[in-house]
């Protein structure tokens, strides 16, 4: 595969200003090598700054410059490729920011009363087939005016679907079928807040799919609800699911049981919809997965254009739902355990939206490390060059220890072998027993590598001139 996450650095052209696309794959590359969005953290000089801060604030710098250059890439890579377009909004709290960051400069409301920030929505890219990430195919970030009318005195819910902020899950899936044109299938893949009729109805095609969480207890067109259907049916296949726990969400460790149920339905659409365009149904399958014997246990019902006629296309069904955890992973290192942007220090909202578009850039090498240490094939030369990998064949030296357990064992060619490096740096122990590295870990060893590779190219230069003096 072509590697995607190299070319970002580079934005020749992509401003129509070359001092621009060099302010831009400079400010990349500081981020990158960073564990901060702190413009004073990741910057050396006080005339470095200098340049950060006119580089956000310069309007040719756009926001959608930015998101062009981010997604133009991806609609190059997808020839004849089935892609998951996985879709996620999420929100930036800067509430702690206020009466420094100045007013009216990009920042908004939130979904949460009070709070002061910025929303964002996307759409991540995953080939199906081989699980490697692509790129990002839709990208956009928005912010609610402090204001801004409540949604009774907007008269919301009789406002066409384009007026709606709900529209961003059209608006994404539009955006996506257009720029991917070119691969041989698409699956919109997103949570239950995009179950809305007008994307079932109008989004799919031949070659483009939804698979949706349901949200909304739909009216059958055979008559009665979806819930009620389901419970009409018989449990069809049941699979064994390992849950992870985590104390902060109260989830207990254990092997689910899961019941699994799928069937073809006619949804009808919403007696309160106004649009005479939409068709007066749309059928699609709807696949069930409910875990037995636990009243608030895990529970998936998912709606999709993909034929689900036996148990191993509706297990498929629930694969594809579960790599949403990988936008999740994005959003997380977007905030406080990575990239930190809710800390950052620059003063304009704006600025401080395109610096969360240019980490997410950055997000997307963290994320291919992830997805390489399931594969034993990705190439390590589509992620590192040949001084990088020089580097961290020494640095490896120094991390393995002297039992077998403790040696990184993985071919060296492969991006796994890296990985295991990387993850090394960030404070992971290197044991098969230990779970594989997180998001976190390889973005805090990827910082860490990058520190020691420019000591390490510093001493190289060095070594060279000495020995040829």
């Amino acid at each position: 595969m072509i590697e995607l996450i190299n070319s970002f650095p580079n934005f020749t052209g992509s401003f129509g200003d070359k001092r621009i696309d060099r302010r831009a794959s400079h400010a990349l590359h500081k981020l990158t090598r960073g564990r901060s969005s702190s413009v004073r953290q990741v910057t050396e000089s006080e005339a470095e700054q200098k340049s950060f801060y006119r580089l956000f604030n310069n309007e040719s710098f756009s926001e959608e410059a930015i998101e062009q250059s981010i997604v133009k890439r991806c609609g190059e890579l997808c020839k004849d490729r089935h892609l998951l377009c996985i879709q996620d909004t999420t929100e930036f709290n800067l509430s702690g920011h206020k009466g420094r960051v100045k007013a009216q400069t990009g920042l908004g409301k939130t979904t949460k009363e009070d709070v002061l920030g910025f929303m964002l929505h996307s759409s991540l890219v995953i080939d199906a087939d081989v699980g490697s990430a692509l790129g990002y195919s839709y990208i956009k970030a928005w912010d609610r005016k402090e204001d801004e009318p409540d949604r009774h005195e907007r008269k919301y819910k009789k406002l066409p679907i384009e007026q709606k902020e709900s529209y961003k899950w059209i608006a994404a899936s539009n955006q996506s079928k257009t720029l991917l044109k070119q691969a041989h299938t698409i699956t919109i893949v997103a949570d239950r807040e995009s179950d809305i009729y007008d994307l079932l109805s109008t989004v799919p095609e031949e070659h483009v799919h939804l698979l949706i969480r349901s949200n909304a207890n739909r009216q059958v067109a055979t008559g009665g609800k979806l819930e009620d259907y389901l419970n009409s049916l018989p449990v069809m296949h049941q699979y064994d699911l390992m849950v992870r726990g985590d104390i902060r969400k109260s989830i207990e460790k254990r092997t689910a049981i899961m019941d699994l149920k799928w069937s073809k339905v006619a949804v009808s659409k919403p007696a309160n919809s106004k649009d005479k365009e939409l068709p007066k149904s749309k059928e699609l399958y709807v696949v069930e997965a409910k875990e037995q014997n636990k009243k608030a246990g895990i529970y998936w019902r998912i709606l999709t254009t993909h034929a689900v006629t036996n148990a191993e296309q509706a297990m498929q069904i629930i694969e594809w739902y579960k790599q949403r955890w990988y936008i999740e992973q994005i959003h997380r290192l977007l905030k406080t355990e990575g990239f930190r942007i809710e800390s950052s220090q620059l003063e304009q909202g704006w600025a401080i939206r395109k610096l969360t578009l240019l980490a997410m850039m950055a997000t997307l090498r963290i994320l291919q490390m992830m997805l390489a240490y399931d594969d034993d094939e990705q190439a390590i030369d589509e992620v590192f060059d040949k001084d990088q990998q020089q580097c961290l064949q020494m640095i490896n030296q120094q991390l393995e220890g002297e039992t077998e357990k403790q040696k990184n064992s993985i071919k060296s060619n492969t991006l796994k072998w890296a990985t295991w490096v990387i993850a090394r740096l960030g404070g992971w122990k290197g044991y098969k027993s230990q779970r594989k590295p997180g998001p976190i870990v390889l973005q805090k060893g990827l910082a860490k590598f990058y520190h020691m590779y420019d000591g390490w190219s510093i001493y190289q230069k060095f070594s060279k001139n000495v020995s040829t003096q």
